[in-house]
């Protein structure tokens, strides 16, 4: 008899703790705690953390939003709120009904202008309509290790943000707003934009955007500089728009709508695109090189470019088994894209991939080579405008004054755009045209260098720096 009665009070003690829980709402006129022990916490109605007063909600609590009647629910600081969870031990906010919902209740409230603080990491928040509104912005929002789903807009930088191991899932704005961005090892995926950005400055690390409407998106130039490096972007509608004034280096871009769309001013290098219906649209200014560019629907799109010195350089990629083109000249400049390799030993083949000129007299022409098996070995040349057009050279013959003082001026009819100039140590550098075929050379340091190429094109000329 006693066993049974021991165990029939542990059933009891079992039924009442899981059954615990707190109903809150209203005001907080004085200090208190939400703490494990009464977790979870159901918000019934607003509540209003009062001046001078500090609400502290401990790790590992669990807060339900009960929605059922209204999406007007939210919870204001005009003292401070901490709410601070640990890495193993996140503090848990959701709406109780309607959790598919973006918008089932308001998100937390900071009433600057009474006083108010709110201190918030480490915490898994859903269902908000602005997770954490800030009456005045704070001049740096610092999450790590954070999570943000189904919220209307999940994070508004005012001024800078420092994302670290977040996760923004299925948010109709994961992070929105101007100036400083720094993100790393962040996961972004069933966002309908994941990051709309007026920056100042970018710098991204190592993050997965999946299954996103619009992945990152710049809404004008970069003021400062951008760096976007070892990340993936897959199976997103736009993956990466107008990326400008920095680098692109070392991503996967796979089954993407559009992978790059408009790059502008930016070095695009070391990159995978793979099974996107659009690889790269390229524009004005842009670097590209050293990318595999392959198995695309389209790889190459040149658009929006109206002078030679806006021109882009397209130079060492690999554009290889795309569907319906390799590259789609849409402006009426000519380009000459040697030393990239179109996977292709006929010269019928790669035509057939490149849309120019010979398709569409309102557009310019491609130059191009034709690789081996491996795309190490030049086995000819096919140029269509410029010196040696319609011959399959590997080498054209240019004329300029030796020795050469500030500028490198050369003595051709044709307009050229850029020129690669190597020192005796093999070191390589890149200079475009300041006008009428002048380059600006003063950064050289005085000695012996070779005149390597010209448009890409292959050139053997020695000079001599003065």
């Amino acid at each position: 008899m006693s066993k049974n009665i021991f165990l029939l009070i542990l059933l009891c003690i079992s039924s009442f703790l899981s059954g615990a829980q707190t109903n809150v709402s209203g005001g907080i006129y004085q200090n208190a705690t939400w703490s494990l022990a009464g977790s979870p916490y159901i918000v019934d109605g607003s509540i209003v953390v009062f001046p001078g007063k500090t609400l502290n909600i401990e790790p590992g609590v669990e807060i339900r939003i009960n929605n059922q009647t209204s999406s007007n629910i939210y919870i204001e600081t005009r003292g401070t709120i901490n709410c601070v969870g640990t890495d193993a031990l996140p503090i848990k906010i959701h709406a109780m009904y309607d959790t598919m919902n973006s918008v089932a209740w308001q998100g937390f409230v900071c009433a600057s202008s009474q006083g108010g603080v709110l201190n918030a990491d480490r915490f898994q928040i859903s269902n908000a309509y602005f997770p954490f509104s800030y009456e005045s912005p704070l001049a740096n929002y610092n999450y790590t290790n954070c999570t943000f789903k189904r919220c209307f807009q999940a994070v508004t930088v005012g001024e800078s943000v420092n994302l670290s191991n977040c996760q923004f899932i299925d948010n109709e704005v994961g992070v929105y707003g101007w100036a400083n961005f720094t993100i790393d090892n962040c996961l972004f995926k069933d966002n309908t934009t994941s990051i709309y950005a007026y920056a100042s400055a970018l710098t991204m690390t190592n993050s997965d955007f999946i299954d996103n409407q619009i992945g990152l998106s710049f809404a004008a130039n970069i003021f400062d500089s951008m760096y976007i490096s070892d990340c993936q972007f897959l199976n997103n509608g736009l993956a990466l728009n107008y990326p400008n004034k920095g680098t692109v280096q070392n991503c996967v871009f796979s089954d993407n709508a559009t992978a790059i769309q408009y790059a502008y001013k930016s070095e695009i290098s070391n990159n995978e695109f793979l099974y996107n219906e659009l690889a790269i649209d390229v524009s004005v200014n842009v670097d590209i090189h050293n990318n595999q560019i392959n198995n695309n629907m389209g790889g190459l799109l040149i658009s929006n470019v109206s002078n030679v010195q806006d021109s882009p350089l397209i130079y060492n990629n690999e554009i290889c088994g795309n569907i319906n083109y390799a590259v789609n000249n849409n402006t009426n400049m000519n380009y000459s894209l040697l030393s990239n390799c179109f996977c292709d030993l006929d010269s019928a083949g790669i035509e057939a991939m490149i849309i120019d000129g010979y398709d569409d007299i309102t557009k310019g022409l491609i130059n191009y080579q034709i690789y081996d098996s491996s795309c190490t070995v030049v086995l000819s040349t096919v140029r269509k405008f410029g010196p040696g057009a319609g011959v399959n050279e590997l080498t054209f013959d240019v004329q300029f004054e030796n020795p050469v003082n500030t500028e490198l001026s050369l003595l051709s009819a044709t307009e050229f755009t850029s020129i690669q100039v190597t020192d005796l140590s093999g070191k390589s550098v890149i200079f475009k045209t300041s006008g009428a075929n002048n380059f600006d050379v003063s950064t050289l340091p005085a000695g012996f260098y070779v005149l390597t190429a010209v448009d890409q094109q292959v050139v053997r000329k020695s000079f001599v720096k003065m």
